[in-house]
């Protein structure tokens, strides 16, 4: 090679070598003035490398304007991307590395405009490629990585600003071909403390993927004024932490399956007078399937514990109401044009589907208020427990337990039946215990024109609703009560009077209230129906006083309907033989009838007086005297066998007879006088189909009272097979 060839491929050599190093500067000044032809946006470049012997290219300082060309939409500091060009012949692009460091992005939203729909609608309006489809080009990209990002969402609607910090996001490798699913892993610290984690496994061709969503420490504070939009409260706190599943395709990303949990701790929410209407130490939720697409819900479990509600009750409305916009809600308009609606969402495809599998509410309050009597009544629910099973949309009926603690004395248990998908059938049956009557003197201030100064109520209440006409049946037992008259009540009711009518010789209340309404009717009140029944009963008793006296003390009706005991009794009495013989007639002039006799016991006021019989026995043995008729003497002789000061005469029975003693001797005493009457009724009529059982232990019916068969009516043949 002579010397002016090799001075020729030197400059050749110079040029390429002097147009590779001023390439990336040509490029980047190219990119920045040709960005708004390019991209629709004005961009900045701080730097733009490209190393040719590993087709890497690196760009910093990068930023996209706002179309002011002053805000910045999308910056970052650091941007790498390292090629494989030789693929290119196969029709393959190869990329070993992406990486994004410290991206910002800042997204607005006003109304229902967002700062980068200019972008959208640029890019929209390119000419598409009309050429004939060839074969997808094959890609595959490796260690895509992003560190470090900041995303700012501000929604000027509510004027609030979300803020994702420090946002992690890595995939390992992802390709065209890819026969196994693809890893992405994400992972950015909450503003306020707490993180969030994902793992997202995709697969490229078929789209199938599955993803593991962590939320750690999440605080509902900041999600303040999007409820704000709905309710009229002053503040939200709690803290969110859960793990969900997510399963689906890409393609149909809406039929995707989501389960998993969600726990939510130190829960509250204030109305606009900064006091807690809504609250809950802890709420966790087992998702058991999630379907979205075919509006269908199911919750393994829904566990509350430490729940707190306030709930205050008016003549037009009440708080919640209030606080959720619900008494200012308009009804859909369904216009009716010929036999067709107007409503889409009438067709079955839209039909919601829920399930709640098991319900708990543990250690719940409810404080209550109204102002419907014109002065304020405050009423303190605590020690709350509610157990449900199978809350389904497409079950006909729910039971519902509940439990809870009266005004820090009194115990309630309720059984709640109902159909969910028509509230107007449903039955009630509740049972209160040492309920303390003065609770209520607002209320019989207000009615009856009295105060009750004392007394402890023992309730049950069976109540049942069909196609909304109520139909319920209350039994109260009152207890050492003692009244007093004040002016005026809406009813002026003699209820002295009717009180003296109603004690019996153990200085107690028997009353049933039964309560009749149609909750068809708009202008019903459920309070007022049976204040007015009972404002009916008592003028009853108080009008007709001897034929009240004389039905208690055995009208025919009564002894077809109940057979009425004492604690003490372990055989039949001589009324009770009279009754049995009686439905015995009664069975053998109508063989067709079914007659079943069940037995109701209050087994602890049961103990306390057989307890008080045992040592009656002592008493008697040693004075000869019957402790009932020398109730004062035999006070003494108790007091004396415990040798204490301390103890009253109650006291002194329960250390004579132990808990243990007592639930024998209920036992005992019960079996005796069912074997005897069984036994009764068969020497009378051996071939008598009369059938006893013992209710059931916690039926409301054993509250508050005295030992008795229940006499039921039915027809042999209804439960013949």
């Amino acid at each position: 090679m002579n010397k002016k060839t090799k001075i020729v491929i030197l400059s050749i050599l110079g040029v390429i070598l002097i147009a590779l190093a001023i390439l990336p500067t040509l490029v980047k000044n190219y990119a920045i003035k040709n960005s708004k032809a390019l991209l629709g946006r004005q961009i900045n470049i701080g730097d733009l490398k490209y190393n040719y012997f590993t087709s890497t290219v690196k760009v910093y300082d990068f930023k996209l304007f706002e179309a002011n060309e002053q805000d910045y939409f999308v910056s970052l500091d650091t941007f790498i991307l390292n090629l494989n060009p030789l693929k290119l012949i196969k029709d393959k692009v190869e990329i070993d590395k992406l990486y994004l460091s410290h991206l910002t992005v800042n997204t607005v939203m006003k109304d229902s405009t967002f700062n980068f729909d200019d972008l959208l609608a640029f890019h929209s309006s390119t000419d598409t490629i009309t050429e004939k489809e060839k074969e997808p080009l094959k890609f595959s990209v490796s260690d895509i990585s992003l560190k470090h990002a900041n995303f700012y969402f501000d929604d000027q609607n509510i004027n609030k600003e979300t803020h994702i910090e420090d946002f992690d996001f890595i995939i390992p490798y992802v390709s065209w071909d890819q026969e196994e699913k693809s890893n992405a892993d994400l992972k950015f610290n909450l503003k306020n403390g707490g993180y969030f984690k994902s793992i997202l496994n995709v697969h490229p061709s078929s789209g199938e993927f599955d993803a593991h969503f962590t939320i750690s420490d999440l605080q509902l504070k900041p999600f303040y004024e999007y409820v704000a939009e709905h309710a009229h409260i002053n503040s939200l706190e709690g803290l969110i932490n859960s793990e969900i599943q997510i399963k689906g395709n890409t393609n149909e990303a809406l039929k995707s399956i989501v389960s998993g949990k969600v726990d939510i701790s130190n829960f509250e929410m204030t109305d606009t007078y900064n006091k807690p209407f809504l609250a809950a130490k802890h709420i966790a939720s087992d998702l058991k399937e999630i379907d979205y697409f075919n509006s269908s819900y199911t919750l393994e479990t829904l566990k509350i514990n430490g729940s707190y509600s306030f709930f205050q009750l008016d003549s037009t409305s009440n708080n919640f109401l209030r606080i959720f916009k619900l008494d200012t809600a308009t009804p859909e308009v369904v216009e009716n044009k010929g036999d067709t609606l107007s409503n889409s969402n009438t067709s079955s495809d839209n039909e919601l589907h829920y399930a709640i599998n098991h319900l708990v509410v543990q250690n719940g309050i409810l404080d209550y208020t109204d102002n419907l009597t014109g002065e304020p009544f405050n009423y303190h629910l605590s020690e709350i427990e509610i157990n449900s099973k199978a809350i389904t949309s497409n079950t006909n009926w729910i039971d519902i337990y509940s439990t809870m603690l009266l005004n820090n004395r009194g115990t309630l248990k309720a059984n709640l039946g109902i159909n969910p998908n028509d509230y107007y059938n449903s039955t009630l049956d509740i049972s209160i215990e040492n309920f303390l009557l003065p609770d209520l003197n607002i209320y019989t201030n207000y009615y009856m024109g009295h105060s009750i100064l004392q007394g402890d109520m023992y309730y049950t209440s069976k109540s049942k609703i069909v196609d909304g006409q109520i139909e319920s049946e209350n039994k109260l037992l009152v207890k050492n009560a003692s009244l007093e008259n004040t002016k005026g009540g809406l009813y002026n009711l003699p209820l002295k009077f009717a009180f003296f009518l109603l004690t019996d010789k153990n200085g107690d209340i028997h009353l049933d209230v039964p309560v009749r309404g149609n909750l068809n009717d708009p202008d019903i009140n459920v309070g007022k129906i049976v204040w007015q029944t009972f404002k009916n009963v008592i003028g009853k008793t108080v009008a007709a006083p001897v034929n009240f006296l004389v039905g208690l003390v055995g009208g025919e009706k009564k002894d077809l309907e109940e057979i009425d005991l004492t604690y003490t009794d372990s055989i039949p009495t001589e009324k009770a033989y009279k009754q049995l013989g009686k439905l015995i007639e009664l069975e053998q002039k109508k063989p067709d009838l079914k007659i079943n006799l069940t037995y109701f016991s209050d087994r602890n006021l049961q103990a306390e007086a057989l307890a008080k019989a045992e040592i009656g026995k002592s008493f008697k043995q040693e004075t000869g005297k019957d402790f009932e008729k020398q109730e004062k003497e035999f006070e003494k002789f108790v007091l004396k066998k415990v040798e204490s000061d301390s103890l009253d005469f109650n006291g002194a029975i329960n250390k004579l007879v132990s808990q243990t003693q007592k639930d024998s001797l209920v036992t005992a005493f019960e079996t005796h006088l069912i074997q005897n009457t069984e036994s009764y009724i068969k020497a009378q009529a051996p071939f008598s189909k009369i059938e006893i059982e013992k209710g059931k232990l916690k039926d409301p019916e054993n509250t508050g009272t005295f030992p008795k068969f229940k006499i039921s009516y039915g027809l042999k043949e209804e439960n013949a097979n």
